[in-house]
């Protein structure tokens, strides 16, 4: 008799041991206690003008470039741990707007972009000089909240090429870096 309740003994504490094990380990990768903070940084877009359509554009130079209307947008920290993120740059098509199904797509060796946050130029130079879409990576402390500006315009050296009739279309997109 011994034996058996020495059994059933062993076998609950073996049963509460893998429950409590389990637990803990949803909590820590995938409960409030997970990495993942993906859902508590946000973007904001202030406005959606993220079209450069050459119709009445010129190319132009840097110093000019700071009097264009940015596209806007802000990135917020609502965790309660410093977080890492990724600012990307995606080319899209306008494929069902007639103004556009008949033009093509400016080259990103056509374009030079400025971005600046917390309204300081922080970055700028030639579109197709950026490394896998990231046009910039930032920590952000809780609560932190930073304000981005973009400038994409026709690169004043490619005056001589053919970008008449043509426009870029954009997308920003953020991506959480993993902490290790």
């Amino acid at each position: 008799m011994k034996k058996f309740i020495l059994l059933v003994l062993a076998g609950v504490a073996l049963f509460v041991f893998i429950f409590t094990t389990s637990i803990l380990w949803y909590r820590f990768f995938y409960g409030e206690g997970s990495i993942n903070n993906s859902s508590l940084i946000n973007i904001e877009i202030s406005n959606t003008n993220n079209v450069l359509d050459e119709s009445g554009l010129i190319p132009i130079d840097d110093n000019t470039a700071l009097s264009l209307k940015p596209y806007e947008f802000k990135v917020t920290n609502f965790s309660d741990n410093d977080s890492v993120y990724n600012v990307l740059l995606e080319d899209s098509i306008i494929s069902d707007d007639a103004t556009y199904s008949s033009k093509e797509l400016l080259s990103r060796n056509q374009l030079r972009y400025q971005l600046s946050l917390n309204g300081k130029v922080i970055k700028s130079g030639d579109l197709d000089e950026i490394k896998n879409n990231i046009l910039d990576t930032r920590s952000i402390a809780p609560s932190q909240v930073n304000n981005y500006q973009l400038r994409i315009y026709v690169a004043e050296d490619a005056q001589n090429t053919e970008w008449q009739n043509k426009y870029y279309h954009f997308e920003i997109k953020i991506q959480m870096e993993e902490e290790e």
